[in-house]
């Protein structure tokens, strides 16, 4: 019997660095500001990007992953509970709020040209804060208070993108509370969340057509990612120091990777509509199988590059909206009459806009992330949330 015993397989003694998964994270923000560009090009245009919002679950699934090999067996009081909200909200909301002052900014100045005639109305438009406006001010209020994914509005609004913040956010009260009261120390702990999981998912399809989920049942969607890396989580040191993989060739674990990769690419592809609810065991072996470094893919995707990427991913998924409209605003104002207004619809210039647009979308992720996520999140920390005696109750809650 291998060091790790199945009562113990939720237990991970140290919190090793996934080189491959953080590489995936940085491409795979990546894909998603390609994603969300107006304009057409091949790239965006294909079918993996037809079928792109499935794959925004992988980054549900990285963040149980990591969080429960982190946390697993550490956060084991209130104290300790409220110490890992408050890390995530520096992680999270400073870079939102920025963005989201942005996003109103330029909603206001929408209506402010529009009110001095220097802009007009397309069929169909309204303006912001008008009635039946995406960007109101009651879709304002949930968006800084990380709400407006939690099925109280009928749309997303402000800076789409965010409604993954804002479910993964009360996600973690969810998690908190579990290791907290009851934490996941044995295999059918493990074997009980993969059973609800499934139940999650198997609602989910009930409900929608399809994985596109983002302002109504977002919560349950990032729950069914976020818990399937937990499992992940749980059972990767077992299968770690199983003679299997510590013998694994580099080759075959090449031959591996591939094969995932290549299943993974061909599940977004070809599996759109209610085969998308079947993402979890994909997003599994997935996770499961490059967690462990072993094989080419990997080693690629740790290379420099890739690793940048991961550093500056949560500013590429957070500002890239606002420059996707910001070019194709000047797509309109400027290259329309240059090119022509069908230009966009040559598939070769919309992938030459791309080039321009990222490296955009690089460097003001470059400067937030230096200078809005890591500024914010070290200030945040320092502050005290709770008053010094009741972290004293929290800490020792049998004292009078």
């Amino acid at each position: 019997m291998n060091s790790v015993s199945k009562q113990n397989i939720g237990r991970i003694s140290s919190a090793p660095f996934f080189g491959a998964l953080d590489g995936f994270r940085g491409l795979l923000a990546v894909f998603v500001a390609i994603y969300h560009t107006y304009w057409f090009s091949n790239i965006n245009s294909s079918p993996f990007f037809n079928n792109g919002p499935v794959i925004i679950d992988l980054f549900f699934v990285f963040s149980g992953f990591l969080l429960f090999t982190l946390y697993g067996n550490k956060m084991d009081s209130p104290q300790k509970g409220i110490h890992f909200i408050k890390k995530r909200f520096a992680r999270l909301y400073p870079l939102h709020l920025f963005v989201l002052c942005i996003f109103t900014l330029f909603a206001s100045a929408r209506v402010v040209l529009h009110a001095f005639g220097f802009a007009h109305l397309e069929p169909g438009e309204i303006l912001p804060f008008q009635s039946g406006a995406r960007e109101s001010v009651s879709t304002l209020l949930s968006n800084l208070t990380l709400t407006q994914a939690m099925g109280l509005h009928d749309s997303t609004s402000f800076n789409v993108p965010s409604w993954t913040i804002s479910v993964e956010f009360f996600a973690y009260f969810t998690f908190a509370a579990i290791l907290i009261w009851a934490p996941l120390k044995k295999l059918w702990h493990f074997l009980a969340i993969a059973v609800v999981v499934a139940s999650i998912y198997g609602l989910l399809s009930r409900l929608k057509p399809d994985m596109n989920i983002t302002y109504d049942y977002a919560f349950l969607r990032c729950l069914g990612g976020f818990y399937t890396g937990v499992v992940v989580a749980g059972i990767y040191p077992w299968i770690k120091n199983s003679g299997f993989v510590k013998n694994i060739s580099f080759a075959l674990a090449s031959v591996i990777e591939l094969a995932i990769v290549v299943i993974s690419t061909l599940f977004v592809i070809y599996c759109s509509g209610k085969l998308q609810f079947f993402i979890a065991p994909v997003l599994f072996i997935f996770v499961l199988v490059f967690a462990f470094d072993k094989g080419l893919i990997s080693k690629i995707m740790m290379l420099p590059i890739f690793k940048y990427l991961a550093k500056i991913s949560y500013s590429v998924y957070m500002t890239h909206m606002i420059i996707a409209v910001f070019f194709y605003a000047f797509s309109i104002v400027v290259l329309n009459p240059l090119l022509g207004e069908g230009w966009f619809k040559r598939g070769i210039l919309g992938d030459l806009y791309l080039a321009p647009y990222l490296i955009c979308v690089f460097t003001v992720s470059h400067f937030t992330q230096k200078y809005v996520e890591v500024v914010c999140q070290k200030y945040l920390m320092k502050q005290t949330l709770l008053p010094n005696w009741l972290h004293g109750k929290l800490r020792n809650p049998r004292r009078s």
